[in-house]
């Protein structure tokens, strides 16, 4: 059998399909490894802001606490002083 030769596009032609090839799959695997990265980012992202989310909800019930009835008598006796709960409402001097 005779070998043929390759003409001048056929040799680029085929060259340019191996470097396509080659760019096409490390492409790909560049992509892959930066969503990789990303999703890792992401990931630690979250569970600073469920950390942080915690920590909040924490805070504000401390807050409740600490604005509470019972806490503000509990500090203004403790401090000597006296402490009247006037939360009823009063309609003296109301004219109807």
């Amino acid at each position: 059998m005779k070998k043929r030769r390759k003409t001048g596009f056929e040799s680029f032609a085929q060259t340019f399909l191996i470097i396509t090839t080659v760019i096409f799959v490390f492409g790909i695997i560049m992509v892959k490894s930066v969503e990789s990265s990303y999703n890792r980012t992401i990931q630690k992202l979250q569970n600073e802001i469920n950390t942080v989310e915690s920590d909040i909800d924490s805070l504000q019930m401390q807050k409740q606490e600490l604005v509470s009835f019972n806490r503000v008598a509990e500090v203004t006796t403790s401090k000597g002083y006296t402490y009247q709960n006037d939360a009823t409402a009063s309609t003296a001097g109301v004219q109807e």
